[in-house]
Formats: C-alpha cells, sequence, structure tokens
C-alpha cells in the first residue's frame, strides 16, 4: 500500500534534484502482463487476456493491443479466479501453493479429464460472455488457513496428498447430480 511513496522517498535520498511523483510510473499487475506480452509479440493488434491468481484485486483481465496502446476493458476481481482454482489443486495434490503449480502442470498429460464436468458443475460457473464465478463453499483461501476445505474434499474423493505420501491416481465412480 505504500510502496510508491516509500520507493519515491528513497528515491529523494539518492537524488533530490528530480521530480520523482512526475518521473515514476507505476502500472497495474495485469496491465504489466499485457504490456509484457503484446509490445514484444510481432503484431500490431491483437486481442489480450490475462489470468493469474491475484494482482491488486484483479485476477483476469481482456482487452485489445493496438499498435503503442492497451485498452483493457473487463476484469474478474478477487476471489474468482483461475490461477487459485489451479492453485487449489496445487494443494489439494499435495505440491506447496505459489512453487509447485508446475508439478501440476508437468504431470497433466499423464491423468485423464475425468473431473472436468465436475469443475463446471460444482466448483466454476462459466457464463455465456467469458466470464466465470468460483463457488467460494468449497475453498478457505479467503477466510480460512488453507486453500480448499472438507467439502472440495468430498467431491474429490477424500483429504488432500500429504506431500510425503506417494503419488497416485485416484479412481472411483462418480454419478452426476442428474443420476443420483
Amino acid at each position: 500500500m505504500f510502496q510508491k511513496s516509500v520507493l519515491r522517498n528513497h528515491l529523494r535520498e539518492i537524488d533530490d534534484t528530480i521530480d520523482w511523483e512526475e518521473k515514476l510510473l507505476f502500472a497495474d499487475h495485469h496491465q504489466s502482463h499485457a504490456a509484457s506480452a503484446f509490445f514484444a509479440s510481432p503484431f500490431a493488434e491483437a486481442a489480450i487476456l490475462t489470468f493469474d491468481g491475484v494482482g491488486e484485486w484483479t485476477t483476469t483481465s481482456a482487452g485489445y493491443g493496438s499498435n503503442n496502446t492497451l485498452d483493457l476493458q473487463r476484469e474478474i476481481n478477487f476471489p474468482h479466479s483461475i490461477g487459485l482454482l489451479y492453485s487449489a489443486f496445487t494443494h489439494y495434490t499435495g505440491f506447496k501453493v505459489n512453487s509447485g503449480e508446475y508439478k501440476v502442470m508437468g504431470l497433466a498429460p499423464y491423468g485423464e479429464p475425468k473431473y472436468a464436468g465436475r469443475i463446471l458443475e460444482h466448483l466454476v460457473d462459466l457464463r455465456d460472455d467469458g466470464s466465470f464465478r468460483l463457488d467460494l463453499n468449497y475453498f478457505d483461501y479467503c477466510t480460512g488457513l488453507t486453500m480448499t476445505n472438507d467439502r472440495f474434499d468430498a467431491l474429490f474423493g477424500g483429504k488432500p496428498r500429504d506431500p510425503s505420501e506417494r503419488l497416485e491416481q485416484r479412481i472411483w465412480i462418480w454419478l452426476p447430480r442428474s443420476s443420483r
């Protein structure tokens, strides 16, 4: 919250002849993601979509890049986050959040997409316009000390894997709501 003023004060100590209010630019987190992708690309125009855990309050942004401008027109805010959903699965599979996601990504080709329907039916409300909302009843990252809770565990057949346990495929029979 106070990083801008702290940084400007330190810079003034180094050189107080520069107007650091004018010279120092702070960009939004997702604007920075969009800029680093679009301005380094070979395209003069492009649609831009960013996803991550959370930056400031934004978790997802969509917009357009043209020549030397960015126009981020829509955003989805915390706590609704595809990145945090991915981190919930990182936690659930027994890896450390914010550092083990690459392991989940690396293991993904060896699994089967048998839980995609369950995720869309229970965890993610995907809207016609491409936006989404998470059912926060399955997560504890807003109010608790872990990413997921007992309801999440029940949905996926048991407690999260302990990091010291062997990594295995989980297999069980599940019936969709309409068949119960």
